[in-house]
């Protein structure tokens, strides 16, 4: 009954294993290539979320002012909720125009919608989007604008860290969106596939928030939901991979699973919004189907394989605790298979977050010593979104509960 018991694991591994064969099949390359170019000198706004950031939002205003393409300051926004908030001396100080939010939901999609329909008769061609903890390269900008003149509706930049070096939890962190960055978007856009928009450091054309009149992504990960957004109307998206700006990561693993507890709940927030309307579109007109297979089926292989895994390891778990009672000889017999298991995924990982920094090619700013840290703490990281998705099943009402940003300058 036991082995029976043990031989349903296999059931969600083979799902997950036909889900990532449709996934080379049908997901391997689509056409997402501009067919228009741009000639127009673009008028450019920044939009940045900066409630209670006076700690750095001044580097960030800093290395606007020294972009090799000039910006014009008044044209850098600066969005907050209190008139006491020393973030507003700050920005005024360079020149930035403050822009103040008319309610308080605390998501970073209705504080960029307000602030939106307070500038739209303006119309800019582009809106980059940043947070108050970004620094970016002096040559970002200028990196940035040739996806806009070949038609690109929407370009990424490449997230390094600013504190990477803290310490390992903060280089955990960074890998996360190295992965995104190397191991996925820099392989969608060689397949001439849509690339997923993660945090900020990106641009979407002003015609697209004209039509909007707004900003209208508002789940808790407004940045997914844009890139599901632009699937679902096949708008042509780009990642630059030299057009380099910086981020701050958190140092305490509670920080971490404050964040990583609003991306998962988000990820899903917003794909009950879109993925059946990726369905639809997919039968309606089929342009594109190869980044929309790509998303629908997302990270599923990834869940079936851990909902196996974790039903053997439950199975097992079972069957220690039996032999402890009938049979104690017996034990090290089935408690030697979980950890080898547990060291398989932990190797698994190990080999993932090799491949992350080899693709880096010593782009991200982790020195040597960090790097060989996070080789074998990262592993450990990731698994630990198993236990936080877990959790998210009995407590599901996450809210956006700021990071505290300490790290005025780049290590």
């Amino acid at each position: 009954m036991i082995y029976a018991l043990e031989l349903l694991s296999i059931i969600p591994i083979l799902g997950g294993l036909i889900l990532y064969l449709i996934l080379i099949i049908f997901g391997a390359k689509s056409k997402n290539v501009p067919t228009k170019k741009e000639t127009k000198k673009p008028t450019i706004a920044f939009l940045i979320p900066a409630r209670n950031e006076s700690k750095v939002i001044e580097r960030l205003l800093q290395s606007i002012q020294e972009q090799t393409v000039p910006i014009k300051m008044k044209d850098v926004y600066v969005i907050i909720e209190d008139k006491e908030d020393p973030t507003k001396k700050i920005t005024e100080k360079y020149g930035g125009t403050v822009l103040y939010r008319t309610t308080n939901i605390h998501r970073k999609g209705y504080a960029l919608d307000e602030a939106v329909k307070q500038i739209l008769p303006k119309h800019y061609d582009l809106y980059f989007i940043f947070d108050a903890d970004n620094i970016l390269d002096s040559h970002y900008v200028e990196k940035m604008l040739p996806s806009y003149y070949e038609g690109y509706d929407i370009a990424l930049g490449y997230r390094n860290c600013k504190n990477g070096n803290a310490n390992v939890i903060a280089a955990a962190s960074t890998l996360i969106f190295s992965i995104i960055n190397t191991l996925l978007n820099k392989r969608r856009k060689k397949n001439h596939k849509n690339v997923t928009i993660s945090g900020t450091g990106f641009f979407i054309k002003g015609k697209y928030i004209d039509q909007w009149q707004g900003y209208p992504f508002h789940t808790l990960t407004e940045d997914y939901e844009l890139s599901l957004y632009a699937m679902k109307h096949n708008l042509k998206t780009d990642y630059v991979e030299n057009a380099i700006y910086y981020d701050e990561q958190p140092t305490t693993y509670k920080q971490t699973v404050i964040q990583r507890k609003r991306w998962v709940s988000g990820y899903f927030e917003a794909r009950a919004i879109y993925i059946r309307q990726l369905v639809q579109s997919m039968k309606q007109n089929k342009f594109n189907n190869a980044s929309k297979w790509s998303e629908v089926i997302g990270i599923i292989p990834i869940i079936l394989l851990l909902l196996g895994i974790g039903w053997y390891l439950f199975v097992r778990g079972i069957e220690v605790l039996i032999a402890l009672l009938i049979q104690p000889s017996l034990v090290w017999d089935y408690l030697s298979m979980i950890i080898y298991l547990f060291l398989f995924v932990y190797f698994a990982l190990f080999l993932v977050t090799i491949l992350a920094l080899i693709q880096e090619k010593g782009k991200l700013n982790l020195s040597w010593k960090m790097k060989l840290k996070v080789l074998f703490y990262h592993p450990i990281f990731l698994l630990g979104y198993i236990p936080i998705a877990i959790s998210l099943l009995f407590h599901q009402d996450v809210t956006w509960e700021p990071i505290e940003h300490k790290q005025i300058n780049i290590e």
